[in-house]
């Protein structure tokens, strides 16, 4: 098993070795390198040197230039022509060339194709003493039909010292530097590595939801981003858990009701034959009814989970969709001292078709009148179910005029398990999901859907059917 290392030391020895590499590349180009870009820049310069002597020998006299240059004590130079007023040499090796010597080079230049520089030191011997390295840059022009040759040298000063030089204080340049990194990655660790540390050592504590970023001090944006986003992790968990042991109490409360009912019902009929009728046997099959609706909603939650709904659409008269659920609570929400209403007419609505699962959208109408019933405490209850015509769209919606949703619960309604206002009396009991399962069998169907409200007055959930939803038959 290959050995880990921590970030911090990773980041020191990534630094130590990019400061290695870097000193190397630099100690390579001063000494290895540095004789060869030392000569190529001696050449360069006095190629330079004898073009611009010669563009200035095609304008005017050259003399002054010739002069100016010799005097900067940079490079030598030296014109030679047959004609005696083109004739100039500054004050260098130059004037000590013999004439074989010029005829040579003025011979090799014209091989050349009209210039040529020398540096193998053919010609260095007959120069002056001590001067062991020369290059000679050679040039011929025509001017006024005579030929000019313009000769520019430079001495190559041997660098080995300087290398040697060099070499010496590497080994103190590369200690300073290799410290500097070390103390610079401490640094970048402190300011970087410390703080993501700190959150992933707290990240540990998500899965019981006791992440503590309010503890973590960066300036880095970066790492203030995924502070936030595992303290809002950290508080998504809480609610998950909370809403879990609601969804227990809940579920249990719901299951418990109707199983009391129909083991005492069936008991009572045990005991006593004669209460054996049918308005007893109603209310057990009422009640497992009830059971069947709450298993089917969590069995529900279950497939939206795990994207597993399906969704068999077909035309369906929505008029006639409306009048059916109406039908199945007008006599119910009459025997609780609930107003119910069905605000559409055949006569409007009677001839429109949509295209959508029925009975899933029956589902959320339930759960919506559902949630109507559940949450009105007002002394008149009513509920309407009804449709409206915004723009394109048709408008399916339950109204209630109970005791409205807050402006902060707005948001969270749609999530699973939630649950508003937990002082509300409610004269029906849920498991909170729904709302939950609305939101997803809207969604699946691609529809828009939402929920006005005003506290005290009203609450209205509705969803619209249009552009490819429904057609109107003709």
């Amino acid at each position: 098993m290959k050995k880990k290392f921590s970030l911090r030391q990773q980041l020191i020895f990534s630094l130590i070795v990019f400061v290695i590499f870097v000193l190397g590349f630099i100690y390579l180009s001063q000494t290895v390198f540095l004789d060869g870009f030392y000569r190529r820049s001696k050449i360069k310069q006095i190629k330079e040197v004898g073009n611009e002597i010669a563009l200035d020998l095609k304008n005017h006299d050259a003399e002054d230039l010739v002069d100016k240059i010799t005097l900067s004590g940079e490079v030598c130079v030296r014109i030679v022509s047959n004609e005696p007023y083109y004739n100039s040499s500054g004050a260098c090796v130059l004037r000590n060339l013999d004439t074989g010597t010029i005829n040579d080079i003025a011979g090799d230049v014209i091989d050349s194709g009209g210039e040529k520089t020398f540096d193998n030191f053919k010609y260095a011997a007959n120069l002056s003493a001590g001067l062991t390295d020369i290059y000679i840059y050679g040039k011929i022009i025509n001017i006024n039909n005579a030929d000019i040759m313009i000769l520019v040298s430079s001495v190559v000063t041997p660098i080995n010292a300087t290398i040697d030089t060099i070499e010496n204080q590497y080994g103190i340049i590369i200690v300073v530097v290799v410290i500097a990194a070390i103390l610079m990655g401490l640094i970048i660790s402190r300011l970087f590595v410390k703080p993501l540390s700190q959150i992933e050592r707290q990240s540990h504590n998500l899965a019981t939801g006791k992440y503590d970023g309010t503890s973590i001090k960066t300036r880095n944006l970066e790492l203030q981003a995924l502070n936030s986003t595992l303290q809002d992790a950290n508080e998504d968990i809480l609610k998950a858990d909370k809403a879990k042991k609601e969804l227990l109490g809940n579920v249990s409360h719901d299951l418990k009701t109707p199983l009391t009912m129909i083991v005492g019902y069936a008991e009572m009929i045990k005991d006593y034959p004669e209460e054996n009728n049918s308005k007893n046997l109603d209310i057990i099959i009422s009640e497992a009814k009830r059971l069947s609706t709450l298993v089917d909603d969590l069995i529900d939650v279950s497939r939206l989970e795990s994207d597993k709904i399906e969704l068999n659409k077909e035309s369906v008269n929505l008029y006639k969709l409306l009048s059916e659920v109406s039908n199945q609570y007008k006599t119910y929400c009459s025997s609780r001292g609930i107003k119910f209403k069905l605000n559409a007419t055949k006569k409007e609505y009677g001839n429109v078709v949509v295209n959508i699962d029925e009975h899933r959208i029956k589902q959320v109408i339930y759960n919506f009148i559902n949630n109507a019933i559940n949450y009105n405490d007002s002394a008149d209850k009513k509920i309407e179910l009804g449709i409206e015509k915004i723009d394109d769209a048709y408008r399916v919606y339950v109204y209630d005029n109970g005791q409205g949703i807050d402006e902060k619960d707005m948001d969270n309604i749609w999530d699973r398990y939630y649950k508003v206002d937990k002082q509300h009396k409610r004269q029906a009991v849920g498991s909170g999901i729904g709302l939950a399962i609305c939101k997803n069998l809207l969604e699946a169907h691609e529809l828009n859907y939402g929920v006005n409200s005003k506290i005290g007055e009203y609450t209205k959930f509705y969803f619209d059917l249009k552009d490819g939803n429904y057609e109107v038959n003709p």
